[in-house]
């Protein structure tokens, strides 16, 4: 999706708990060898000792709106997305992130269900909102995750990838000539549903959530689907669709892919040989460097996208004017694209 003129990124924040789990204690305690630890790529986990997910994701939010001075009435859209459980049952999470942190009647709290590229799923439908409503002054993107276990093991549900526990938060508004965090100049996705079975295997549908089992765990799901299909079928659907996804966004924001002014590629917050099965073929097509921001958060969730732009931003890794290429992919399967500016003095 092209934004004509870019969109404003008035604010962009990662909320994490003090807590963590570090790899070398679960190397220590015999849960991980060292083997493990370099293919999941991180150092520590972040874990919230009592926060569900939706209590996170208000935090983050508050916290961009304090970053951008902006009062909660100015809100006119709130868009919420997860992977896992949210801390209730049947129940809109999103409705309760609104409550909390006071936006008017107007303000429509959505939820997404885009596993891990909620967050850019998120962003894509905050800014149809903008673009659509010229009544609307500014919408909220948050994520939250808590991986609890035994539900869910942060260390070992998935070969490649540590999940660590936070929530992120995003303040779109339609450029005003006021300061922002970033500009959104283009948000693209490119999809292959047949995918989707990698989360499900042969596993017959269930009538209630988690039933039969106390552990979630998706590699016999993925083994069931490799053994259906074929093991290239992923890393095959991965070269087509990145680079279509990455070609439209350069397209929409107007860059050639060797652009001096194209300083950063960052990746998903995953281990780094999922890391190149998914982006290798790109060697060459870029000259930005290449980043992976994960070792110390891991994975989170749908919030990945939003946590780089929010490092982006905090850590003052683009020079104004200049673009980072921000990647995203999550199960189903999706992988998106984002193109972002740091704005001009």
């Amino acid at each position: 999706m092209k934004f004509e003129g870019g969109l404003g990124v008035k604010a962009v924040t990662t909320w994490l708990p003090g807590t963590t789990q570090t790899a070398r204690d679960q190397v220590a305690a015999g849960r991980l060898t060292a083997e493990r630890v370099q293919q999941l790529g991180v150092t520590e986990l972040p874990v919230t000792p009592d926060l569900a997910a939706p209590q996170m994701a208000v935090r983050a939010a508050r916290r961009a709106l304090d970053h951008a001075g902006w009062d909660p009435s100015r809100i006119g859209f709130l868009a919420h997305a997860r992977v896992f459980h949210q801390g209730h049952e049947k129940w809109s999470y999103a409705h309760y992130i609104a409550s909390e942190l006071g936006l008017p009647p107007t303000a429509l709290p959505f939820g997404i269900e885009a596993l891990c590229t909620g967050g850019a799923t998120g962003l894509l439908v905050a800014a149809t909102q903008l673009l659509g409503d010229p009544s609307l002054s500014g919408a909220l993107v948050t994520t939250g995750e808590r991986y609890h276990a035994p539900a869910w093991d942060r260390w070992s549900m998935h070969s490649d990838i540590g999940y660590g526990d936070g929530a992120t938060a995003a303040l779109l508004h339609r450029r005003d000539g006021g300061p922002d965090d970033l500009h959104l100049l283009s948000l693209t996705h490119s999809t292959d549903g047949r995918l989707e079975g990698m989360e499900r295997g042969n596993q017959p549908f269930s009538q209630l959530p988690m039933q039969d089992r106390t552990t979630w765990e998706t590699n016999v799901e993925r083994k069931e689907f490799y053994e259906a299909v074929g093991k290239d079928v992923f890393p095959e659907a991965a070269r087509v669709h990145v680079r279509a996804s990455l070609d439209q966004a350069l397209d929409e924001a107007g860059l050639h892919p060797h652009d001096p002014r194209i300083r950063l590629f960052t990746m998903p917050r995953m281990g780094p040989r999922l890391v190149d099965v998914m982006y290798g073929s790109l060697a060459g097509v870029l000259k930005a460097e290449t980043v992976l921001l994960g070792g110390r958060t891991g994975h989170l969730g749908a919030g990945d996208m939003l946590a780089n732009m929010a490092d982006i931003v905090s850590h003052r890794m683009l020079r104004p004017g200049e673009f980072a290429i921000v990647a995203g992919a999550g199960g189903g399967f999706t992988w998106s694209t984002a193109v972002v500016q740091a704005p001009e003095q």
